[in-house]
């Protein structure tokens, strides 16, 4: 029996077949996600730490130092980030903002570069970086712009140098840059420095590896340490020639501890790091929440995943036990880690939306249901006044300068208030103050809102631009024997005293500014003496100095 062959179809009658890129959707998405949230936060004004931080970052630029002449308690890191963005894109709440948005893609833009590096799909790490944006976003006025949002940028850029590999010769510089960029991350926030522990042990298997020697594995132990240290001492070396490490040395040394001592009445250090966890994984965005479970249930994608992953969740170990041991579990205190559980989750949602392509129209129909519930589902912040999706519509026709939103006073007055704090109220008080004073003239502010200072363009009569160390039980004689000599030495024209100004975890106790004066009878008797009371503006009596007074 003979065989025929069968000729194939000519090539004008084979239908030319549509190769896409399935992730291309996918990438669209997350960039818009990531858009969206860099919108909002370049529309962020200040909260209560912000203003702080703005403050001591102008007084830097002019040549002030922090804690000696401006105080706060926070690690140095984060007051020359202020300065330096209003350095670059000058006096304004919107400066600081710019910075942390090129931060942002700057964070998004590594996630590519770690997933490529260890999943080989750069898309999963764009993911991430969306998830991560959003959540960035989602923390709002309040929790944004802090210590721990820009040593997370310097996390995620030390994850990206270590993932690197150089030729053997400058494996050096590469481990120098880890520990400078963890030493940096120290200044902002000390636990974030402990993720060059992690790094390092990783570095170190790395070079085992490749059969490395001992001494070369001393070596990377060495290099590392130095590379952290240096930005650490420059930093020392700084404060020390400006004369200001005694003012820094009682800060970090005598008051900090005493603060973070408030924390731990009454708890156990393993429920402490327990709740960090349960909390950063779980307790603020069921999307990345979501994104960790597949992560780590769905089959991995490349023979290098778990390794990258193993190294991020150390990094994160290390973090949520420098939150615990801080013991306030601020929102903000999670902000480095949040980012990190980001890029964990995007791997998860991108490894989730890989297999649902095979079910076509459907299977993206639904994963785009499962996304669009979950982000809606639970979101970062749960103290602001209004839902994340209603803050973010108001923001969005602010940037298209819709009615009644067409300044940042209206949105101000809309979103930028929680509890007590309530920056319009701050800017209507300073300028008050502007009306009633000249520009020469230094005011005191007697409460916790050194926004009122920013406002007014006035400088402090003391360093103390707000009242915490001398309403604190455990540092508050020095502080205020300190607050009196500043005060006889640059007489404040214009007083303010606070109301409602309560902080328990703060100070220790539940008593406002106003009501701790009785307490504090050298003060008392210093606005009683030379002060006479001339306007109430919300929670705030001002009180203008007398014109015979003699104060000094």
């Amino acid at each position: 029996m003979g065989t025929s062959s069968v000729r194939p179809p000519s090539a004008e009658v084979v239908p030319r077949l549509l190769i896409r890129d399935p992730d291309i959707w996918l990438a669209w998405v997350a960039w818009g996600v990531i858009a969206f949230s860099v919108v909002q936060v370049l529309t962020f004004s200040f909260g209560r730490d912000q203003s702080i931080y703005a403050l001591v970052g102008e007084g830097v630029l002019h040549g002030k130092m922090p804690y000696r002449d401006l105080w706060d308690f926070k690690p140095p890191g984060i007051f020359l980030v202020y300065a330096l963005a209003q350095g670059l894109f000058g006096r304004g709440m919107a400066a600081v903002r710019v910075l942390e948005a090129f931060g942002m893609l700057g964070m998004v833009f590594g996630f590519m570069r770690l997933a490529e590096t260890f999943f080989e799909r750069q898309r999963a790490g764009l993911v991430g970086g969306a998830v991560a944006a959003l959540i960035h976003a989602e923390l709002d006025f309040w929790h944004s712009g802090q210590p721990e949002i820009f040593g997370g940028f310097l996390t995620v850029a030390a994850l990206v140098m270590v993932s690197t590999r150089v030729h053997s010769r400058r494996s050096v510089w590469l481990w120098l840059g880890v520990g400078a960029l963890f030493g940096l991350a120290f200044l902002f926030k000390p636990p974030l420095g402990g993720g060059a522990i992690v790094c390092g042990a990783y570095l170190i298997k790395r070079e085992r590896q490749r059969d490395a020697s001992a001494s070369r594995t001393l070596l990377v132990l060495l290099v590392v340490s130095v590379g952290a240290a240096l930005p650490i001492l420059a930093c020392g070396a700084w404060f020390a020639a400006r004369g200001s490490w005694p003012a820094l040395h009682w800060t970090l040394a005598e008051f900090t501890p005493g603060y973070t001592a408030l924390g731990w009445q009454g708890r156990e250090a393993a429920k402490m790091l327990y709740y960090a966890l349960e909390e950063a994984f779980f307790r603020f965005s069921a999307l990345a929440a979501a994104g960790v479970i597949a992560m780590a249930s769905i089959t991995p994608i490349h023979s290098r995943e778990r390794e990258g992953t193993f190294l991020v969740l150390g990094v994160i170990a290390v973090q949520l036990a420098g939150v615990a041991m801080q013991g306030k579990f601020f929102a903000y205190h999670y902000a480095a880690s949040l980012q990190l559980v980001g890029f964990l989750a995007g791997l998860g949602l991108y490894k989730l939306w890989r297999r649902c392509l095979p079910g076509g129209l459907g299977g993206a129909l639904a994963f785009a249901s499962f996304i669009a519930i979950a982000a809606d589902m639970l979101t970062a912040i749960h103290d602001l006044p209004q839902s994340f999706s209603e803050r973010a519509a108001i923001r969005l026709q602010y940037v298209l300068r819709i009615p009644p939103y067409t300044s940042r006073e209206a949105l101000d007055r809309e979103l930028s208030y929680v509890a007590d704090f309530n920056l319009a109220a701050d800017r209507d008080v300073g300028l008050e103050v502007r009306s009633r004073t000249a520009s020469a003239d230094p005011i005191f502010v007697w409460g916790f809102e050194p926004a009122i200072y920013w406002f007014a363009e006035r400088t402090p009569s003391s360093r103390f631009i707000y009242d915490v160390a001398q309403r604190s039980e455990w540092q508050k004689g020095y502080a205020r024997a300190e607050l009196l000599r500043d005060l006889h030495a640059r007489v404040p024209a214009l007083i303010i005293v606070q109301h409602d100004d309560v902080f328990p975890g703060v100070t220790g106790h539940t008593w406002d500014s106003h009501d701790e004066l009785p307490g504090f009878p050298e003060l008392a008797a210093f606005i009683d003496r030379g002060y006479e009371p001339v306007k109430r503006i919300e929670d705030f009596d001002l009180y203008q100095r007398k014109a015979a007074s003699s104060l000094r």
